[in-house]
């Protein structure tokens, strides 16, 4: 039987609102914006700034012009509130790489020491091969993926157009690389992805990047090509958001005496912040799921890329039986009031087995009843009973949305005619 009751979430130096420190993590705060092409619309942007190339910035209120580019789509909407953005990447016939990233500054700066969390949605469109057929399998570097970056100054990429090099002195903190992000299949929906990372202190800007560096001529599988872009790849983005991980997380939770409680650390902790966590019990146990039927307090570590975060998990066992009002006494003497005795349970659950018994003060049974609507009106086979003190004994089971809810209770109750 699982009577789950869950009363308290208390996050020490970490909430589920933590404070996003991108200002504008959703596109949504322009200046004077217009109906411009998307690959112009980040200059109406407050507070993200162009790291060289033409990122897209689209906005919901605007009619699209889908000839304009081949991952445009007037379909597309935003993940939350109406405007998104998109960045990509290229490797031209002309032995050059081209990548695109946007940047902002942050509403204070990183301490040092500290762990932070980033996530967004994504929305990866995959990507365009301009390769003939023949050389479609050509392979060019890098491998698709985002990167992450952070500084304490603005952040300037620069992408060399002579020797297919993209470069920036901004600190690469996270590379974003998971199946979400690496298939060169589109996606059909958006999804969260995340990763945390360790600031040194100070850092005031953070920018998200398709891949830097360098990568050098072409293959001679790709040099006899002549299409003008040999390969791209493209995302969209939306809700960035970066946020200080836990110190400690304190649950308390609590289940009815004589039941068990499953408890399942995926469900209760952060998803984004927690998915791809490993768990470690104080016995030694790193399963996500655990059954308990005893309180106490138990120990946990969430083990993070970026580090370990305690947890500790209060079980308290509560009541949970629902009320019941059974009468001392009844007058079966079919005057309308108070002929017949039923008890009465204060429950909103269905009843799955019923039995009401009662017996004489010998022991034998004169009454019994599977159905919480048949009361005993004080007789034994259509005879009435004497005035006296009877025992009554009712089992029932009752399905509640927590699970299975067993009652047995037992009483006396004077029949008064």
């Amino acid at each position: 039987m699982r009577l789950l009751r869950l009363l308290l979430l208390t996050l020490i130096g970490y909430s589920l609102t933590a404070q996003n420190l991108l200002p504008d993590g959703g596109f949504e705060k322009l200046q004077n914006p217009s109906c411009a092409a998307p690959s112009q619309s980040f200059e109406f942007s407050d507070n993200w700034y162009v790291l060289d190339a033409n990122p897209d910035l689209f906005l919901g209120n605007c009619v699209l012009d889908e000839s304009g580019s081949i991952f445009w789509d007037q379909k597309i909407t935003a993940f939350a509130g109406k405007n998104f953005a998109g960045i990509s990447s290229r490797w031209n016939s002309n032995a050059t790489y081209v990548s695109e990233g946007i940047a902002t500054k942050l509403a204070q700066p990183l301490e040092a020491g500290k762990t932070y969390f980033f996530e967004m949605a994504i929305l990866n469109r995959g990507g365009y091969q301009g390769f003939d057929e023949s050389i479609a399998s050509c392979n060019l570097r890098p491998e698709k993926h985002i990167n992450i970056y952070i500084s304490k100054d603005s952040i300037e990429v620069i992408n060399n157009f002579s020797n297919g090099t993209a470069t920036t002195d901004a600190t690469l903190v996270a590379v974003l690389n998971s199946e979400v992000v690496a298939s060169r299949i589109p996606a059909q929906e958006w999804t969260i992805i995340s990763t945390c990372f360790e600031a040194e202190g100070g850092e005031q800007h953070l920018g998200i990047s398709m891949p830097l560096g360098t990568f050098g001529e072409l293959p001679p599988c790709a040099a006899q090509s002549t299409s003008g872009v040999f390969r791209s790849f493209y995302y969209n983005i939306d809700e960035i958001k970066l946020t200080t991980t836990p110190s400690t997380i304190n649950e308390s939770l609590s289940f009815c005496e004589g039941a068990s409680i499953m408890v399942d650390l995926e469900e209760l902790l952060n998803e984004s912040l927690f998915g791809e966590a490993t768990f470690l019990w104080e016995d030694g146990s790193t399963a996500n799921q655990r059954a308990f039927n005893e309180a106490g307090i138990y120990q946990i570590e969430a083990i993070l890329e970026c580090g370990i975060v305690p947890i500790s998990i209060a079980l308290t066992q509560i009541k949970c039986q629902p009320d019941i009002y059974a009468p001392t006494a009844f007058s079966p003497n079919n005057d309308g009031i108070n002929d017949i005795f039923e008890p009465i349970i204060n429950t909103n659950g269905n009843f799955k087995e019923y039995e009401l018994i009662i017996f004489d003060r010998w022991g034998n049974q004169v009454f019994k009843s599977q159905a919480p609507q048949n009361g005993w009106k004080g007789d034994f086979r259509n005879q009435n009973l004497s005035n006296s003190l009877y025992l009554w004994q009712l089992s029932c089971e009752i399905e509640t949305i927590d699970g299975i809810l067993t009652i047995n209770e037992s009483g006396e109750v004077l029949v008064i005619r």
